[in-house]
């Protein structure tokens, strides 16, 4: 929780004023505080006075501080909130959003400093949601976050708070960029992110540390999928000197519910477009999660190989 004071005031940032602060202000991710779902957040029951008493649609936000921050922050530290504060724009009522203000690298990652913000009539305690860090509009960085310590938002308020981006939740290590931005990924989205990744237990013991990094940045590379769909991504492939063709596939579910096929058709082209391998797989030993990505390996006998000397530097899987 401190690490903010350690990382926005530190030594490496006593030198800036409160001017050069300001302007590092990004831009606003917002939702809606009615489509964020029971495990992203949990709104407390409000009063009708309190509602009937509140009826302008733009709502002007106050600092509101962690209690632990408001007892161990300094008054120069805690005007400098208050004056960065003062300068978001008034929101819209009924959002939960979130605004960045300073991202400070870190030799195990980005820090990002941020304003969680409450426009509603009620307080907002956030639990579990997905954050992301764009550079200059890509995608840079992202993870879900579990953010129960950061307390109950009341209304109207802003509440500044910090989280740290790990280097594998990075998609690639470009460092390049003139702007940034934090985006808040929540709610009844159309698309989902599915970056948890499982291991079957047998597949883990025989792979390597180097072999399960590189699954671990892959499912976190992979751009999001629509809403109640399976995507089945090949990510490497291989011969043995028995002639076998063995790829490896990564199933990713985007359903509510355990994505668990009997059996599917798989083929394997190279990048001539003529056809490798292709069969149908037994696949009744699969169980992907809800929101998860799981790895599977294929493998086509000599017998039904079709082009044993296909180059297969670049190959394309087709899954029905």
């Amino acid at each position: 929780m401190f690490s903010f004071m350690k990382n926005f005031f530190g030594k490496d940032q006593t030198d800036r004023s409160i001017e050069d602060l300001k302007k590092e202000i990004q831009e606003e991710s917002t939702i809606n505080a009615a489509e964020l779902k029971d495990s992203e957040v949990e709104i407390e029951e409000a009063g009708s006075a309190t509602q009937a008493a509140n009826s302008a649609n733009l709502i002007h936000t106050e600092l509101s501080l962690h209690p632990m921050w408001e007892q161990e922050l300094d008054t120069e530290k805690k005007y400098t909130l208050r004056f960065l504060q003062a300068e978001l724009p008034d929101m819209v009522r009924g959002l939960v959003s979130v605004t960045g203000f300073s991202m400070v690298p870190q030799p195990n990652g980005l820090v990002v400093a941020m304003f969680f913000r409450n426009s509603t009539e009620r307080t907002v305690r956030i639990k579990n949601i997905r954050l992301a860090i764009y550079l200059d509009d890509e995608p840079f960085a992202r993870m879900s976050v579990d953010l129960s310590d950061i307390g109950p938002i009341p209304p109207h308020t802003s509440r500044p708070w910090e989280v740290l981006f790990p280097e594998e939740t990075y998609l690639h290590e470009n460092f390049t960029f003139s702007r940034w931005k934090v985006v808040m990924k929540a709610g009844n989205s159309t698309h989902v992110w599915p970056s948890t990744l499982e291991l079957d237990p047998e597949m883990e013991k025989r792979m390597t540390d180097r072999q399960k990094d590189r699954l671990e940045r892959l499912a976190f590379s992979l751009p999001m999928i629509p809403v109640n769909t399976v995507e089945i991504t090949g990510f490497d492939i291989g011969k043995t000197k028995e002639g076998h063709v063995v790829a490896a596939m990564l199933f990713r579910n985007g359903m509510t519910s355990e994505y668990r096929p009997d059996k599917i058709k798989v083929k394997i082209s190279d990048a001539e477009g003529d056809v490798v391998a292709q069969g149908v797989m037994d696949t009744s030993k699969i169980c992907v999660q809800p929101g998860n990505s799981r790895p599977w390996l294929v493998v086509f006998p000599p017998n039904v190989v079709k082009k044993p000397d296909a180059n297969l530097r670049r190959w394309v899987l087709e899954v029905e």
